[in-house]
C-alpha cells in the first residue's frame, strides 16, 4: 500500500495514516495490527542532528 501510493506520488509523511487505514479496510491483519498500535506514539528526537 505504501509503495503504490509512493507511485501514485501521495506523500507518505502527510498521507502515510490514511493510506494505512485504506489498506487496512482489505487487510485484517493490518486492520488488527492498527488497531492495536493506535495509541502508541513515538515521541523521541532525533538523535542524527547533523
Amino acid at each position: 500500500a505504501c509503495l503504490q501510493a509512493r507511485n501514485e506520488g501521495r506523500s507518505l509523511a502527510r498521507e502515510g495514516n490514511d493510506v494505512i487505514r485504506e489498506a487496512a479496510k482489505w487487510s485484517p491483519e493490518l486492520a488488527a495490527a492498527c488497531e492495536l498500535w493506535k495509541e502508541i506514539k513515538f515521541e523521541f528526537q532525533a538523535v542524527d542532528t547533523i
